[in-house]
């Protein structure tokens, strides 16, 4: 589902800056959001979600204001006012709004989005979706080898097993009456474990 995400909001909404706001730490931040999002969304996802970044001019680093990471798009906007500007000219130009979804705390941005009837999340809630939805993948994986297991242990619990027991030692027994000599050793099955009654004896 295309995603606009406004970036900054994201980033201060869940903690993701650090300890300070310098240019360092943001550069910091940036990846690691970026890192984060592409890390949680499938490559469909990746391809229609964009991430808005305010900037005044462009980032130590950077030489364009529209590039392409791991199929994410990224934006800063330095020909408009500030970041809230530049998606809510997205917004307006987006050919099929109802299925947009734009993460954003900020209530301008939300107007903006629910005025063309897209989906508006707030930035905490919507990270908390994409992580732990990630998680909830991993352990689908490895649901069907736990299922197999089960199924197995149910598949030995449904075996009669007093019946399987008799089964043996009647066809053992069938075959010591049809001709003793002829009898294999493996049919000689002693149903009791070694040792058993040798106190009777003594």
């Amino acid at each position: 589902m295309p995603t606009i995400i406004d970036g900054y909001n994201l980033i201060f909404s869940c903690g993701l800056e650090g300890k300070s706001r310098s240019p360092q730490s943001l550069e910091k931040a940036r990846a690691r959001l970026i890192a984060t999002v592409a890390a949680n969304q499938n490559e469909s996802d990746r391809r229609t979600t964009t991430i808005v970044f305010d900037a005044k001019r462009l980032p130590m680093k950077e030489t364009s204001a529209d590039f392409i990471v791991k199929g994410i798009r990224v934006l800063y906007a330095i020909d408009h006012e500030d970041a809230d500007s530049l998606i809510e000219e997205l917004i307006q130009q987006h050919s099929t709004p109802k299925k947009l979804n734009v993460v954003s705390s900020d209530h301008r941005i939300q107007t903006a989005a629910t005025r063309r009837k897209a989906i508006a999340i707030d930035s905490d809630d919507w990270y908390d979706q994409l992580v732990s939805g990630s998680k909830a993948s991993e352990s689908d994986e490895s649901k069907p080898e736990s299922d197999e297991k089960q199924a197995a242990i149910r598949a030995l619990n449904s075996i009669d097993w007093a019946s399987e027991f008799d089964s043996t030692i009647n066809d053992a027994a069938a075959l010591m009456e049809k001709d003793p000599l002829d009898a294999p050793d493996q049919v000689n099955v002693d149903p009791f474990p070694p040792g058993y009654g040798e106190e009777l004896l003594d």
